[in-house]
């Protein structure tokens, strides 16, 4: 079947579209309150600290930070398991950039002038004028500067995605509509490639955030990605009792993918 990714602009209807799409198609809605629910398994500390940073402008301290780096690969590979699901739809945390390049796909971009926002923010958040503009502002550039700092793309990019709506211009119904029509088309285009890109991405992610959540394991400069044949290792490790270990996730983790293991050891 299909995927769809909403990235949105704040109190722009990524909800409300995204709820209507999800009852209408019979699809999974993963928002914050899925996410937290489904990220407890993992531990109280990853819900505590998505809370605190959840697409929110992470500072210098955040990104040199294990436990940041951890929550960021834990999150990857969630949305990479949910994406596997199939049938589902996935709002921001940068999913449109995850799943770039799968043809059955659709990335959504969800905006609206400010003053129509603010309308939306002031009724729905119970706030005045003044307090809705800067939340509006905060949120939005908070967002922009989550994923220039986690994915080093551009937010407002529109090339990052299929479709483009302006939420003040149709209304939820019509778009809604629309997006389930491009669903239906986008089913068709689900390839054994396609599955096969997915589910390397989605190893190449658990592998990673196994290794970034491990307790004891420390590679600042890890990164895991699947070229379209294999999972592949790259950074500098310091101490033997980290490859060992390391060997052991993705022995456990790889399930007969192949994996170049380009590691480089240093003291």
């Amino acid at each position: 079947m299909a995927i769809l990714t909403i990235s949105r602009e704040y109190r722009s209807g990524g909800q409300e579209i995204g709820t209507a799409v999800a009852e209408r198609m019979r699809y999974d809605y993963v928002g914050k309150e899925r996410i937290l629910a489904d990220l407890r398994a993992q531990g109280e500390r990853w819900i505590s600290l998505l809370n605190e940073v959840d697409e929110d402008r992470p500072t210098i301290w955040d990104r040199f930070d294990w436990e940041y780096q951890g929550l960021m690969a834990l999150m990857d590979s969630y949305i990479y398991d949910r994406a596997m699901d199939d049938r589902v739809v996935l709002v921001g945390r940068g999913a449109n950039f995850l799943l770039e390049g799968l043809p059955h796909v659709l990335r959504v971009r969800l905006t609206a002038p400010i003053e129509q926002r603010v309308e939306r923010v002031m009724r729905k958040d119970g706030v005045d004028r003044k307090t809705a503009i800067r939340l509006i502002e905060k949120m939005d550039n908070d967002r922009a500067a989550f994923i220039r700092a986690n994915f080093h793309r551009d937010w407002y990019d529109v090339a990052a995605y299929d479709m483009v709506f302006n939420t003040a211009v149709q209304t939820f119904p019509e778009i809604t509509e629309i997006v389930c029509g491009a669903l239906q088309e986008k089913a068709g285009k689900l390839t054994l490639e396609a599955w096969e890109l997915l589910r390397g991405r989605m190893l190449a992610a658990r592998i990673k955030a196994h290794i970034a959540t491990h307790t004891r394991i420390r590679i600042p400069t890890l990164k895991v990605f699947f070229d379209g044949k294999a999972v592949i290792l790259q950074g500098t490790v310091r101490r033997t009792a980290d490859l060992e270990a390391i060997g052991e996730i993705v022995t456990v983790s790889a399930q007969g993918t192949p994996v170049r293991n380009e590691l480089r050891y240093r003291l």
